[in-house]
């Protein structure tokens, strides 16, 4: 029996055939064109008119910005904010410096501070109302140069400012924000949205990130009430790219950004990322160089367009019900309200009990629809198992797994498209198989079930996703009711072959971009199987068309994914695209004098970051557990240098409290405080009290060269020597031990997960709280 029969009549029929292959590469021109990578805009060279953003021109500051790390507290970090108050300043402008101590929790529950320093431009508007505030942050994690995150950001800032200036005045005023200490919990906005009186004339927040190096810029947040401004997104913007998928899930999740902080104080917004190459994402390689310029040209057609549209809105009211947003190929961003969920929800049901009442006209189905019910359900439940196997089969040829901030592989993008190749492949021979025995209606009817399922589940659970499974599943209902109406011949009626067609197309325009963002966004193998898994229960009617024979499309898959998995391996070597991870630390303990190189321990010797580490400083051998406020290392010994303790000076000590002065003398751009004594524990920083209970305190940066930062200890009564540790984190560990320690190979690079490339120095500190004396290294 054919795989699916049509009916034809002698005028309106087409070869089986020819209709096959044209369905086969309408298919996958569809599948690519819908890669939201495809809406990306070209860059605009730096030659470009004054009025429009140009990539080029702004990928100039990036170099000067972006060519070495500088996180917040570090000699660079200073250096970057010059210059950015610079080019204010030649864009007539009048830069200030909001300097504060700011703190949060960190993600081990250690309290984590810093002196903050944001740059903030005020461009008055003519009118009186209220601002509209761009924000992105000028530091970079750790050791990693930040080009991309968030570099990006900021000079899509300032190239927009740039061209805001070559037009009339805005109606509002635009308030600049270039915040510090994102990276380390959000300081640098938490600074400004508590102690900024600008704050209380904000309205509307566009802010820039990037989790990654490359890809579309996806306005991903938006605050809640987001009807008016999410509308506005849609008529204002010349390349909108949005799911409100992105939102549901965004705000179901632990992980957070600047405008998190302005939502938290009611401000309404709109977040943009881009997300390709996550790979990059907070490594020591994001660079200029691996930074897509087409990204940062989106980035910058976003700020231009919305700072001119909110720059002459009226923004006295601001807020609207939420909204349902998706962006799709050449129809653009579509919008609707929360009602209409409901509607579609209904919509997938009606549909799926019509195609059975349809089916079931033409011949009993019950047998067929049973099969497929079961069939779906097997191939369901198995691909996601076949995809995780995928992934761990793979893990041993991929030395950066667990070194990654996203992701998993560096070639991760090839996977996918095997496990969408396989998936396309034992699908086609599960339901081809079945074919032979039970119609094809039936069976297309049945797999739709758990689909339709999930479909009606996502209108209660995620209604401002569900659309992502409404649309596809009710496209799939068109597929198969086309596909009830042909009759098995060897031509196909024009009719039923468009109807099943067009269902397909409209099903994969919606499913891939989805499917791709939630691979880059999700390191969840198993999640992406099933949504994989999914799109081919919705195309079982279009992947009958392309062949007559129930063997080819499995064959066709089967040497897809081969192929894919073959490109995969080739790229799983470590070059200098794709770096494998080496973890060397110097520690440094002032207490005994002993100094140790420290190593992953969980990396075994066929690593290549663990041979390098090994010819370069010598053999590892025990395991230092503790003491440093780390985790584990292999160690081995390592020469002592000299480095000055840091400067600790009692300010002020009675009943009431116990305040100290403590800076770091080289300059480390963290300070882990630890308590030594149960009872005697940081209790502010800064003049801010810290959650009660805590032992440990983290700080990033000075107050200034000369000044430390204040920290105020819980004492009790008749002790008279107050005991800590002092573990600083220098983040430049060359200039302790000149640079021939730390120049590693081009294939390899600094594991961030294991605090690589830094000196950690930890010093004991006791203070005699009569005399003052300050004693260390006892």
């Amino acid at each position: 029996m054919s795989m699916i029969g049509f009916g034809s009549s002698p005028r309106s029929a087409v070869s089986r055939a020819a209709a096959g292959a044209v369905t086969f590469g309408l298919l996958a021109l569809v599948a690519w064109s819908s890669s939201p990578s495809k809406a990306v805009p070209d860059p605009v060279a730096i030659d470009a008119p004054a009025s429009v953003f140009s990539s080029g021109r702004a990928m100039a500051h990036l170099a000067r910005i972006a060519h070495t790390a500088h996180p917040t507290g570090s000699p660079e970090h200073t250096r970057v904010r010059e210059y950015l108050m610079r080019q204010f300043r030649e864009l007539g402008h009048d830069p200030v410096v909001q300097t504060a101590t700011s703190y949060s929790v960190g993600p081990r529950g250690i309290p984590r501070a810093a002196t903050v320093r944001n740059i903030l431009v005020r461009i008055r508007g003519t009118g009186t109302g209220p601002a509209v505030l761009v924000t992105a942050h000028y530091d970079s994690a750790g050791i990693s140069v930040g080009a991309a995150d968030d570099g990006a950001g900021v000079v899509a800032i300032l190239e927009a400012v740039r061209a805001l200036g070559t037009g009339p005045s805005l109606a509002n005023d635009v308030i600049v924000l270039i915040s510090d200490a994102e990276e380390l919990g959000l300081l640098g906005a938490r600074a400004f949205a508590d102690e900024h009186p600008w704050m209380n004339d904000v309205a509307v927040v566009l802010g820039f990130e990037m989790r990654g190096a490359a890809g579309p810029s996806i306005m991903f947040e938006t605050g809640i009430n987001n009807g008016w401004v999410i509308e506005a997104f849609r008529d204002a913007d010349p390349s909108p790219l949005a799911n409100s998928i992105s939102w549901e899930v965004y705000r179901r999740m632990p992980n957070s950004g600047d405008f998190t902080v302005f939502k938290a104080h009611g401000k309404q917004g709109l977040i943009f990322a881009g997300i390709g190459k996550p790979n990059v994402y907070h490594q020591a390689y994001d660079s200029v160089e691996n930074l897509s310029e087409a990204t940062l040209q989106h980035h910058g057609v976003h700020a231009l367009a919305l700072l001119r549209h909110f720059g002459n809105a009226d923004l006295t009211s601001v807020d609207a019900p939420d909204v349902n947003f998706i962006s799709l190929p050449v129809l653009g961003m579509i919008v609707y309200g929360e009602a209409w969920n409901w509607v579609f929800g209904g919509l997938v049901v009606a549909g799926w009990a019509l195609v059975v009442v349809v089916a079931m006209r033409r011949r009993p189905v019950a047998m067929p629809i049973l099969a497929g019910i079961g069939a779906s359900l097997l191939y369901l439940v198995c691909i996601p198992f076949a995809a995780s196997g995928l992934f761990a089969w793979r893990r041993d040829d991929h030395p950066e797994l667990g070194a990654l901030a996203a992701g998993q592989f560096h070639s991760e993008g090839w996977y996918v498209l095997a496990i969408a190749a396989f998936a396309l492949a034992a699908g086609a021979l599960l339901f081809g198989l079945l074919r032979r025995r039970f119609a094809p209606e039936g069976l297309a009817a049945g797999a739709l079930l758990i689909p339709m399922l999930l479909a009606a589940a996502a209108t209660f659970a995620i209604p401002f996703g569900a659309m992502n499974l409404q649309w596809p599943v009710l496209a799939g209902c068109v597929a198969v009711v086309s596909l009830t109406t042909a009759r098995q011949r060897e031509r196909l009626s024009l009719g039923p072959w468009l109807g099943v067609t067009a269902g397909a197309v409209a099903a994969l325009v919606v499913l891939v971009p989805l499917i791709e963002v939630l691979w880059l966004a999700l390191p969840l193998p198993p999640l992406w199987a099933v949504l994989i898994g999914l799109t081919v229960l919705v195309l079982l009617p279009a992947i009958g068309l392309v062949s007559a024979r129930w063997y080819v499309v499995p064959a066709i898959g089967t040497l897809a994914g081969v192929a894919f998995l073959v490109v995969a391996d080739r790229h799983a070597a470590p070059t200098v695209e794709r770096p494998a991870p080496a973890t060397l630390v110097y520690l440094l303990d002032n207490e005994d004098g002993t100094a140790y190189w420290g190593s992953d321990p969980e990396r075994t010797d066929a690593d290549p970051g663990v041979q390098w580490v090994s010819k370069h400083v010598g053999e590892f051998g025990a395991t230092l557990d503790g003491g440093f406020g780390l985790p584990p290392y292999s160690v081995a010994p390592a020469p002592h240098v000299e480095a000055a303790p840091p400067e600790v000076v009692l300010v002020q000590s009675d009943p009431d409290v116990t305040e100290l002065s403590v800076r770091s003398r080289i300059g480390a751009e963290m300070m882990l405080i630890l308590s030594v004594a149960e009872e005697m524990r940081p209790v502010a920083v800064g003049g801010k009290r810290l959650p009660e209970g805590q032992d440990h305190l983290e700080h990033w940066g000075l107050p200034s060269e000369a000044a430390g930062v204040r920290l105020d200890f819980e004492v009790p009564d008749g002790r008279d020597v107050l005991r800590f540790l002092v573990v600083e984190h220098l983040l430049r560990p060359e200039e302790l031990l000149g640079d021939a320690y730390f120049a590693m190979p081009s294939e390899l690079a600094p594991n961030i997960r294991r605090f690589s490339h830094r000196a950690v120095i930890r010093t004991p500190v006791a203070v005699d709280l009569r005399s003052g004396q300050v004693r260390m290294g006892d």
